[in-house]
């Protein structure tokens, strides 16, 4: 036994719902309904519903002593029900498609953002290395300033010996 909602192959392999149940309206009125976007008992006009509403009690599926009014509005019901089915399952294909589009995206992009996350590693490595180097060089110019500094009182000292002058005040 099949479900009225079965799921079909197109010629492109891609999957699409069709309804093996028949339309509330006869095959020659459905083009008497009216197709606006909006769905409901207004998008149907009172000659296509009656046209439905002969085809339902010829099918069987309407009793025809029923009140013609509410026969209306059975047949208006049944078809605001599958414009809203039918909106759905477009929605579906439509969030189906976006969602393979979005892993085809994720797919080409994971590859790209490995990439660059290996590329900040190895970038951050280097800078490491560049800033430790640049410490060293910073520690070895204040060292030697030091080293010119005692050198330079030392002379100055010296001077101040020989009388040449006084010696400076002391670095702090």
């Amino acid at each position: 036994m099949t479900t009225p909602y079965e799921q079909t192959l197109d010629g492109n392999g891609n999957s699409s719902p069709t309804v093996d149940e028949p339309s509330p309206l006869p095959p020659t009125q459905v083009s008497n309904v009216c197709s606006s976007s909006t769905a409901g008992a207004k998008s149907m006009s009172i000659a296509a519903l009656d046209a439905a509403i002969e085809h339902e009690i010829r099918m069987g599926r309407l009793d025809p002593n029923m009140d013609k009014k509410h026969m209306r509005r059975i047949i208006s019901n049944r078809y605001a029900a599958k414009k809203a089915h039918d909106r759905k399952v477009n929605k579906m294909i439509e969030l189906e498609n976006s969602k393979k589009d979005l892993e085809d995206t994720i797919a080409i992009l994971r590859p790209r953002i490995e990439q660059e996350q290996q590329l900040k590693s190895h970038l951050s490595h280097e800078n490491a290395i560049l800033v430790k180097q640049l410490q060293i060089h910073a520690d070895l110019n204040k060292l030697k300033d030091e080293q010119i500094y005692k050198n330079t009182m030392e002379r100055e000292r010296l001077k101040g010996l020989l009388g040449m002058h006084p010696p400076p005040p002391p670095y702090n």
